[in-house]
């Protein structure tokens, strides 16, 4: 679509050679797990439910848009200076622990001295966090405020800086190939989601036989389908709430795109969803309690996919994406 080339990109596509090397990865990964398939592990099954969970759920959080009027009203702060609380607390307990009787007759001074050192040294590091947690707080509300006014008048660029703070890329980035938006006509916000392709959707499940174990049951393809299916919508939903949840606009626009085979024998990004998300709707929902698939057809989105092949482009050519052409006679009247 040349509408992309004046995108703004908020998760910075794939490119050919990074889809390569993760594509490679995940090969490597399959053939890991074919030869060690058989340590199994009870925890292998709840790292694939909480997979799952990931892949097809992204959409089950909250929304709670931001009140830009009143982050507007705001004035700056600063964060608090670090405290170290736990580290002084923890500082406390080293300096007045005195052995016991018990510890005393078994010698355990220094297994008890010795433990809680490395609790002072853990504290230390919440410390850290806590303060570089607040610090960051402190940041994106400085930052926050600078930028109501342009939020508020829809300017693209306080708008993409204000996407690029909220936006928990580091969260999504295992769940989406890139992330980006276009503002087509004033006040209309076209979203651009590269979502993952069927590769990416595990090929086996792993789940807890009889002995207690993990056991790997092969997926069949048309399953696989329906997961990466889900996965979609799931990310569609999850990327028009962060989105809404920072432009205040009535409704938006998003296209999710994916890496389909061609006749060629290759693969290319086509369209694969559009949908037209209301904020409305979004406050309506409790989507932690919605199917994202229903979802996305409940909102009258488009999608062309089937069990037997899994997703087909769909046009969009007629959903007006890109800025109507100024007419001749505005173009005359421009010279």
């Amino acid at each position: 679509m040349d509408v992309q080339g004046s995108a703004k990109t908020i998760i910075a596509t794939m490119n050919r050679i990074d889809r390569a090397t993760k594509k490679a990865l995940r090969d490597r990964e399959r053939k890991d797990r074919a030869t060690a398939r058989r340590s199994t592990a009870p925890e292998l099954a709840a790292k694939y439910d909480a997979l799952f969970e990931a892949l097809t759920r992204a959409h089950c959080v909250p929304y709670a848009r931001l009140d830009w009027n009143e982050i507007a009203g705001a004035g700056l702060v600063e964060p608090a200076a670090r405290a170290n609380a736990l580290e002084q607390k923890a500082r406390r307990a080293l300096a007045n622990y005195q052995p016991g009787i018990i510890d005393g007759l078994f010698g355990l001074g220094q297994d008890r001295r010795r433990a809680l050192a490395e609790k002072v040294l853990q504290a230390a590091k919440k410390d850290a966090e806590i303060y570089a947690q607040a610090k960051r707080n402190a940041e994106i509300h400085n930052l926050d405020v600078g930028l109501a006014a342009g939020v508020l008048a829809l300017d693209p660029a306080a708008i993409e800086q204000a996407l690029k703070a909220h936006i928990p890329a580091a969260e999504l980035a295992p769940l989406i190939e890139g992330l980006g938006f276009h503002m087509p006509a004033p006040g209309r916000i076209v979203v651009y989601l590269d979502a993952l392709e069927l590769d990416a959707i595990p090929e086996e499940a792993v789940e807890i036989g009889d002995n207690g174990r993990s056991v790997y049951i092969p997926l069949a393809r048309e399953i696989r389908a329906e997961m990466h299916l889900a996965n979609v919508c799931a990310a569609t939903l999850r990327i028009a709430v962060e989105v809404m949840t920072v432009v205040p606009v009535d409704v938006i626009d998003v296209v999710t795109r994916c890496f389909l085979p061609t006749a060629r024998g290759d693969v290319e990004q086509q369209p694969v969803v559009h949908v037209k998300v209301p904020h409305q709707a979004l406050k309506a929902m409790d989507l932690r309690r919605l199917e994202p698939v229903s979802t996305i057809t409940a909102l009258g989105g488009r999608i062309d996919w089937e069990v037997e092949r899994g997703f087909a482009p769909i046009r969009i050519d007629d959903l007006k994406l890109t800025a109507p052409k100024p007419s001749q006679e505005s173009q005359i009247a421009a010279a």
